[in-house]
């Protein structure tokens, strides 16, 4: 799968979420995400651009949890967040997390802890992130199954932008975490 994405900071969600619900986006979830992230005693895949990371979710609304272990490749454009991305669940994050420190892998800190609002509307998903440390953020994103969709998808997420009254320029290429730890 690839993940066309784009993401920036604002300065009022509950305006921009205004705007979306008005456009026909449907809130899905209100969830607290919590992002551990992984690299090898070499620093590979951080210096390769790349990810990995446990994610463990709680539904406010019902209190449900579940976890999924994510790969991020490299980014695949230079003006937005687009990559390869792998995920499955996992059936206790706090298990996997030992399993990657069993076999070498450290934690990189610190923890990435996010409160975020779901919304969708087709193929788009709306992601409005309060990132605990660093503020509030939009991001939207289509998950694609080649390389030959990304740049409809990217088009279909500039136009949603431009509708808001931002534009791909707005937008940010750099990690919650790496924003945290440059803090």
């Amino acid at each position: 799968m690839i993940e066309a994405e784009v993401k920036f900071p604002v300065a009022e969600l509950t305006e921009i979420k205004e705007k979306l619900l008005k456009t026909g986006f449907k809130e899905t979830a209100i969830i607290e995400e919590r992002d551990t992230y992984f690299d090898n005693k070499q620093g590979d895949i951080r210096t390769n651009g790349e990810a990995l990371r446990v994610r463990e979710t709680i539904e406010h609304q019902t209190g449900k949890s579940r976890a999924q272990i994510n790969f991020k490749g490299k980014k695949l454009d230079t003006c937005t967040m687009t990559r390869q991305e792998l995920e499955t669940g996992v059936e206790d994050g706090e298990i996997c997390k030992n399993i990657l420190r069993a076999i070498g892998y450290a934690p990189a800190a610190p923890e990435v802890i996010k409160d975020r609002t779901m919304l969708q509307n087709g193929s788009v998903t709306a992601c409005l992130d309060y990132v605990h440390g660093l503020g509030e953020f939009l991001e939207l994103e289509v998950l694609v199954s080649s390389e030959e969709e990304k740049d409809a998808a990217l088009t279909q997420i500039e136009n949603i932008l431009n509708s808001l009254g931002y534009q791909i320029s707005d937008t940010v290429r750099t990690s919650y975490l790496s924003m945290l730890q440059k803090g």
